[in-house]
């Protein structure tokens, strides 16, 4: 096995990366991550988000709430996945939006944190696009 040098830079992510990645959301995971894009801010320290159930189904009863976000959790904690060529050789690229999510009946709150490491480009993609428009990018492959 060859061994990477701890300085190893991570390739540059396009600014295009979520919108053409190939995991298309479903219309409940899309809306719930387009509200919690909408809990940053640029003086953010830490890329956090707090959302009711209601915030993101309010027209459901709570038990399907919980299942329905259950079912979204599961899929926005998979990572996105960039692949491409550098010097005519494959590369693949794995990094998760979310470095955790919870989701709790009991208070009716869904918490998480956004992965750092993609601060800039989540923080441009809250500027770039309205709500609507994104949600519909994300829903649409």
């Amino acid at each position: 096995m060859k061994a990477i040098p701890l300085n190893a830079e991570h390739p540059a992510l396009p600014s295009d990366l979520l919108i053409h990645c190939p995991l298309a959301l479903e219309p409940v995971e899309a809306h719930l991550f387009v509200l919690a894009l909408g809990c940053l801010t640029k003086h953010s320290q830490r890329l956090t988000f707090q959302l009711t159930f209601a915030d993101v189904l309010p027209d459901v009863n709570v038990d399907d709430q919980f299942v329905q976000l259950d079912k979204a959790q599961k899929r926005l904690m998979q990572p996105l996945k960039y692949e491409g060529l550098r010097l005519g050789k494959r590369f693949s690229h794995r990094i998760p939006m979310f470095t955790e999510m919870s989701i709790d009946q009991d208070t009716g709150l869904m918490t998480g944190v956004f992965n750092d490491y993609l601060r800039q480009y989540l923080l441009e993609l809250a500027d770039e696009y309205t709500a609507p428009k994104l949600e519909a990018l994300l829903m649409h492959r």
